[in-house]
Order: structure tokens, then sequence, then C-alpha cells
């Protein structure tokens, strides 16, 4: 996506605020901590220490109430990706484009699936299998950011389109295309804050500078908590591990966030 960028005085404003959607992403941080955190190991205790259920049993019911925000969240970005209608769809793509990040979700989802698969598959399960999902995922995305930030670094071209990054243009800091992804469907910023952050982003070496200092900020923490956590559920034992999969993950989430 190209963008005159003589036409503006100084770097474009991005017409987005959080100012109005404070309570909206309470809500959302608070439904993840309860299906993320509190939900899981709360109830994992409760039914080994008040029931008589086989663990079998126990990981069954675990594993059918897991990750409820981000199944919500799936399946309306989907929506709001796929239908007709989107005022939200990166900039002349087609219906089944959706974007880089949705993509990125749907892989999340077989990795998810396929280490929750495994875990319960052996009798009793195979609990430590059943704590990775986690720090898979962090690392999933802390290699594809250090891949996409090499790419950046050395202005390689892209092989595919990544969001509003156009095939065979350089690659832009990893984040970009997270933040114009998210902001724009799931923050309601729609294709019109992705063609002000296209803008911005040509109009503004300090703001290229930012994200690429940002980038480094979410990569190398996702990195040292997804091996933290994993040598945890190795090193533990497997009630710990299993608590321990719940934790640092979601706090580094929360500092991330914080600071975008």
């Amino acid at each position: 996506m190209s963008a005159d960028i003589g036409q503006y005085p100084g770097p474009l404003s991005l017409n987005y605020s959080l100012e109005k959607r404070k309570l909206r992403i309470l809500i959302f941080w608070f439904l993840v901590f309860m299906d993320s955190v509190a939900l899981p190991i709360g109830l994992y205790y409760l039914l080994t220490r008040c029931t008589t259920l086989s663990t079998t049993t126990i990981f069954n019911i675990l594993t059918l109430t897991l990750f409820g925000t981000f199944v919500t969240e799936t399946l309306q970005r989907s929506w709001s990706l796929w239908r007709k209608e989107s005022k939200v769809r990166v900039r002349n793509a087609g219906r089944y484009y959706f974007d880089f990040t949705h993509w990125n979700i749907l892989v999340s989802w077989v990795i998810i699936i396929a280490e929750l698969v495994l875990g319960t598959i052996p009798d009793p399960p195979w609990i430590r299998m059943l704590a990775m999902p986690v720090p898979s995922l962090f690392f999933t995305f802390a290699i594809e950011m250090l891949i996409f930030e090499f790419m950046h670094v050395l202005k390689m071209p892209v092989p595919f389109r990544i969001s509003s990054i156009a095939k065979g243009d350089p690659m832009r800091p990893a984040l970009y295309p997270l933040i114009e992804d998210i902001i724009a469907v799931d923050g309601n910023g729609g294709t019109e804050f992705r063609d002000r952050l296209d803008q911005r982003y040509n109009a503004s070496p300090p703001f290229r500078n930012m994200l690429h200092r940002l980038t480094i900020l979410w990569m190398v923490p996702q990195m040292l908590v997804a091996g933290g956590t994993l040598a945890g559920i190795v090193i533990a034992d497997h009630e710990l591990a299993y608590t321990v999969r719940n934790r640092p993950p979601k706090l580094i989430v929360r500092h991330e966030a914080e600071v975008m």
C-alpha cells in the first residue's frame, strides 16, 4: 500500500484513541484472567481435592473449559473479516484473505488442539504435555517475530502479502502487522486505521524506529518467559507444572499490552 506523504505537514494522526475503550479492555482482560488462569487452576485443585473423579475425567473437563475468550474472539474476528460488507479487512483484499494475524490465530489453534489431544489420549493424562500450549505459542510467535525483524533490518522483500505489506515490499517491523490487525479488527479501527497506520509509517522515521524497538521489547521477553516456563514444566512435579504454565505467560502479555 503506497501513500502520498508529501501532502502531510507532519505525522498523520491515526485518529484512534483508547480513551473510550477502557471499559471494554478491562472486561476483556478480566475474562482472559478468569478462563486462562483462575478457572483452570482453581477447577483443577477443586476437582482433585474434593471429588473422586479419575485424572482422565478431570482433565477432560478442564480441556472443555479452556480458552473460552480465545474461542469467542476467534469466531468474532472470523465473522468481522469474512462478511461481505466488512469494514475492517485489508484494503482490496478478498473475503477469504482474512489478515495475517488471523492466520496466526488459526495456526495457534492447530498447535493447541494437537497438544491437548496428545495430552489427553494416555490414561492417566500426560500432564506435562497439557501444560505445553502457552509456552509453545510464545516460542512460535517469538521465532516468527525474530525472522521478520531480521528481514526488516536487512530490508528484505516479503515473499507473500502480510496484511497491508504487499508481496515484494520491504519487510516492516514484526510488530507492525500485529498492531494493524488487532486495532483494525478487534479494536474496531477498521480499514481506515490500516490506511492511516501505513501513511504514518511512511511519513515518520521516528515512528518506524519506535516500532523496531517495541518489537525487540516484545520478542526478547517472550523468548525468556517461554524458556523459563518450559523449564518449569519439565523440572517441576506435574501439579506445579500445570500451575506454572498458566501464570508467567499471562503476566508478560499484560505487561506488553500496557507498554503498547
